[in-house]
């Protein structure tokens, strides 16, 4: 009786295997391998001097330059928190804003070019669409940053 069942359990063994690699495969090529954010959205920051406040004319587009990305997640408490992770201009300060709406801080970075800042700000200061832009000092053409447009759900 043994020997009856083992061939099956072979077969499941070799099934699942091959589900798994195919699993694996597809993950690693898969767009969705960036962090899921729980209750939020995750948007790019791109190279763009300017657009409207809901940033609609801000493209994903291969020829833009990416300046990093950006975490939104609404809290239960009425705020909401926003996550910035950028890779631009070395030992620069750029100026964050909710676009349209206020300055929500500034943001510094290293002699990489990396800098990264979390803000927090009143959930009922915004709709479920709104954007976000960022530019040093005098913001110079060329070196300034939009998100695309944050929908929340």
């Amino acid at each position: 009786m043994p020997q009856h069942g083992l061939p099956n359990y072979r077969a499941l063994l070799i099934g699942f295997a091959a589900f798994s690699a195919l699993s694996v495969s597809a993950s690693a090529e898969s767009p969705w391998s960036e962090p899921v954010v729980p209750n939020g959205v995750q948007v790019s920051l791109i190279q763009q001097d300017q657009s409207d406040c809901t940033n609609t004319t801000v493209k994903d587009d291969p020829d833009r330059t990416r300046g990093g990305q950006i975490w939104v997640t609404r809290g239960t408490d009425g705020n909401t928190t926003v996550q910035v992770a950028m890779t631009v201009t070395p030992n620069t300060s750029y100026h964050f804003f909710l676009k349209c709406v206020r300055l929500l801080g500034d943001i510094k970075t290293g002699d990489e070019g990396i800098g990264m800042a979390t803000f927090t700000f009143a959930t009922s200061s915004v709709g479920k669409v709104f954007a976000f832009d960022m530019y040093p000092e005098g913001a110079p053409s060329g070196n300034k940053f939009q998100s695309l447009t944050v929908k929340m759900p």
